[in-house]
């Protein structure tokens, strides 16, 4: 075997590590179940304010729902928010955030409240209820709605700004609330990609 060839079979190699570390879990992502957030009657838009992530408006007390079979990452049943202090990181109120199987952070926050087993390292499944749509944090003032969440997992904790969210849900809400299974594995890869885990800003 020549020395190019050898070349070349590292070069390939390094190639396909590099895709299969980037792409984990998308090949099969899209067989994964996948389930509406909130159980009922609710209502949503395309846009958010200053970064990517989806509002689901419903009635208070309605069921919110794991979009993914996962493992819990964060639990916080205390709502410190203060409109004085504003701090972004309190201002989810009440929050639960999983790594779902397909290796997306899935981040459900404003709750009124979350089922009290639920602790991180539990497992969930699609579809199982993890608490109530309500208005803590800073939505103590506006409607009762879900903050609804996609970023990769990162430190797994913590690192609200990129918890919040990083790549809009709107494309596959509709799709999930139609019964399909589309991923957001590829987007959340290709955003962590160009951004890494950034730093608080």
């Amino acid at each position: 075997m020549s020395s190019s060839t050898n070349v070349w079979g590292q070069i390939l190699l390094g190639v396909l590590s590099w895709w299969l570390a980037v792409y984990p879990l998308a090949q099969n992502s899209n067989d994964i179940e996948r389930e509406f957030p909130v159980d009922g009657q609710a209502d949503y838009g395309s846009a958010h304010h200053d970064y990517p992530a989806t509002d689901i408006f419903a009635s208070c007390g309605s069921r919110v729902i794991s979009p993914v079979d996962g493992v819990v990452l964060e639990v916080n049943r205390l709502d410190r928010w203060a409109p004085e202090s504003d701090l972004g990181r309190d201002r989810g109120g009440r929050f639960l955030s999983l790594r779902g199987q397909d290796g997306v952070r899935y981040y459900a926050s404003h709750l009124s409240e979350i089922r009290a087993d639920i602790a991180p390292g539990a497992p969930i499944r699609a579809g199982e209820n993890i608490g109530r749509v309500g208005h803590t944090g800073s939505a103590r003032f506006t409607p009762c709605h879900l903050h609804f969440g996609l970023s990769p997992v990162c430190e797994g904790t913590g690192q609200w700004w990129i918890r919040r969210g990083v790549v809009s849900p709107y494309p596959f809400l509709g799709r999930w609330r139609a019964g399909e299974k589309r991923s957001p594995a590829g987007a959340i890869s290709a955003w962590k990609l160009e951004h890494g885990c950034p730093n608080r800003p």
